[in-house]
C-alpha cells in the first residue's frame, strides 16, 4: 500500500507545473458556477418571501361598496387560477400606510382628518405561487376592465418569477458545461501525466505490476485535480464574498450541502476521468498495458 501511493504522488509531481494549471483553471469555472449557484440561491429566498405577498392588487373605486367589492371577488374568485381575495377597507389601508412610513404614515393621517385619501383594496392570491408576468397581466386587464375597479398593481411577483425561471434554466446550463469542461480537463491532465511516464509504467509492467497498481495513480491524480481544483474555487468566491459583503448586505452564503456537493461531484469526476483517461493510455499502448 505505501508503494502504491508512493508511485501516485510520484505520478502526480511527474507533471507538477501542468496539474497546478488544470487546478487553476477548473477553480476558474468552479468560481464562475458558484456565482451563479448564488443567484440562483438568492431569487429562491426573495420568491419564498413573496408568497406572503399578493401577487395582485385590484383597487376599487370611492362609490363601490364593501357588499359590492365582496360580490365582485366572489365572480372574479371564479377564474381557475385565483386561490382566494382578501378585502381591504379604506380604513385598514389608512391604518397600514401609518404603521408602514411612521410619522409621515401620521402626518397624511392628520393632513386628510375627516377623509380617507386610500381606496379599498382586494388583495388577489393564486393558487400557482409562480405564474409569469404575462398571465399575471392577462388576469389584471380582465379585472381592470370592470368600472368598479380604478387600478390594478403588480406586486413585482410575476417579474421576480420570470427572473427566476431564466436563472434557473441558465444554471442547470452552466452547471452541465461545468461538468463537461470538468471532464474533459482532469483527463487530459492525467493521460499527459500518463504519456510523460511511459517508460516508467512499462518497466512497471514488465516486472509484473497488476493493472490495479498501474491504475490507482491515473484515479488518485484525477481525484485530486477534482479536490484542489473545486476547493480552490470556493475558496477564491468565499473570499469575494467577503470582500463584498458590504454592497450584498444580509444575503447568505451557498449552503453546506451545496458546498459539499461541489467538493464531492469534483472528486467523483476526477475518479471518472482517470479511468476514462486510464483506458485511453491502455488501448493506445494495448501491447504494453492491458485495459
Amino acid at each position: 500500500m505505501r508503494y502504491q501511493i508512493q508511485n501516485a504522488f510520484v505520478h502526480i509531481a511527474r507533471t507538477g507545473l501542468h496539474n497546478l494549471f488544470s487546478i487553476i483553471a477548473l477553480a476558474f469555472f468552479i468560481l464562475i458556477l458558484n456565482a451563479f449557484l448564488f443567484n440562483h440561491n438568492t431569487l429562491y429566498k426573495e420568491l419564498s418571501l413573496r408568497k406572503t405577498v399578493a401577487p395582485l392588487i385590484a383597487y376599487a373605486n370611492d362609490t363601490v361598496a364593501e357588499e359590492d367589492a365582496q360580490i365582485f371577488a366572489d365572480q372574479i374568485q371564479k377564474n381557475n387560477n385565483i386561490f382566494y381575495i382578501e378585502y381591504i377597507s379604506k380604513e385598514e389601508n389608512l391604518n397600514r400606510a401609518e404603521k408602514q412610513f411612521g410619522s409621515l404614515g401620521a402626518l397624511i393621517k392628520s393632513g386628510y382628518s375627516g377623509s380617507n385619501p386610500f381606496p379599498a383594496s382586494l388583495e388577489i392570491y393564486f393558487k400557482t405561487p409562480n405564474l409569469s408576468r404575462k398571465k399575471l397581466e392577462e388576469i389584471a386587464y380582465d379585472i381592470e376592465s370592470d368600472e368598479k375597479i380604478d387600478d390594478v398593481v403588480l406586486t413585482g411577483h410575476g417579474i421576480l418569477t420570470d427572473i427566476y425561471h431564466q436563472t434557473y434554466r441558465t444554471t442547470i446550463a452552466t452547471i452541465v458545461i461545468t461538468v463537461i469542461i470538468t471532464l474533459l480537463l482532469i483527463r487530459a491532465s492525467v493521460l499527459k501525466t500518463g504519456r510523460t511516464r511511459h517508460k516508467e509504467i512499462q518497466l512497471l509492467n514488465h516486472i509484473g505490476a497488476t493493472r490495479g497498481y498501474l491504475r490507482i495513480p491515473f484515479l488518485i491524480q484525477g481525484i485530486f485535480i477534482g479536490f484542489c481544483g473545486t476547493t480552490m474555487g470556493l475558496v477564491c468566491f468565499y473570499l469575494l464574498y467577503c470582500l463584498f459583503t458590504f454592497q450584498l448586505g444580509v444575503l447568505e452564503f451557498l449552503p453546506l450541502y451545496q458546498l459539499t456537493a461541489v467538493v464531492s461531484s469534483g472528486m467523483i469526476i476526477g475518479m471518472f476521468a482517470g479511468v476514462t483517461a486510464y483506458k485511453k493510455y491502455a488501448k493506445t499502448h494495448k501491447k504494453i498495458v492491458s485495459i
